[in-house]
């Protein structure tokens, strides 16, 4: 009797001790997941409108927003390969702070904001989407570039079919080829810091939620507010 309950013991302590080692394994083979696995396929017409960019994290120097290198890269792609017929880009704030007045005026495009941006509202990209969509179906021309990291976009492409079947059902959007976008290390944002923890937030955190909220009603920070 004695010999059994030992060895029932030594059973739960080999779980419990066991339970982390588990966890750390399986967090290590998601981190561990070849990038193209996550990466969405570009589309063949690479044609639009107007181009949404998403920022990826970015830096503060004291009370200053700084694009961080990942953010300048997805603006310098913008400058490097603009379609033709590309005269509107919307920014999120990491992006805006990176596109200077005087190169935005070489390249005669308009640049807009997607969003408010207030550090205290933490837009995700569920929201930046609907934000961005809510100014896009107001316009006559709705062929949209989607630019992000490219372990984003894939995210990104999902919630913009999903939310513009419903505000926005005669928009469409374009993929284009963006894989070598860097981590900021010194991003606000920890999560996008490194590419073995922002696969594991991805795959994990981000899709998961966007995918089973809600889609929302309102722009959590329209421009227009305070």
């Amino acid at each position: 009797m004695v010999v059994v309950q030992i060895a029932k013991q030594r059973t739960v302590l080999i779980a419990v001790t066991s339970f982390p080692l588990y966890i750390l394994l399986f967090l290590t083979l998601v981190g561990a997941t070849p990038s193209g696995w996550l990466r969405a396929t570009p589309t063949e017409d690479q044609n639009a409108d107007i181009a949404v960019v998403f920022n990826f994290g970015y830096e503060m120097n004291g009370d200053q927003m700084m694009p961080g290198e990942a953010n300048q890269h997805l603006w310098e792609w913008i400058v490097n390969n603009k379609p033709l017929q590309l005269r509107t880009v919307l920014l999120q704030a990491g992006v805006w702070v990176a596109a200077d007045e005087e190169t935005v005026k070489s390249l005669g495009i308009e640049r807009m904001r997607i969003h408010r941006h207030d550090p205290h509202i933490y837009v995700d990209t569920l929201d930046a989407t609907f934000c961005a969509l809510q100014q896009i179906q107001k316009r006559d021309k709705k062929k949209v570039l989607l630019v992000a990291h490219g372990l984003q976009i894939q995210r990104v492409a999902w919630d913009f079919e999903r939310i513009s079947r419903v505000i926005c059902p005669d928009c469409a959007f374009v993929i284009p080829e963006i894989y070598d976008v860097p981590y900021p290390a010194n991003s606000v944002h920890f999560q996008t810091r490194n590419e073995f923890i922002y696969k594991i937030t991805e795959l994990l955190i981000a899709r998961p939620r966007d995918y089973l909220s809600q889609i929302p009603t309102s722009c959590i920070a329209p421009i227009d507010s305070n």
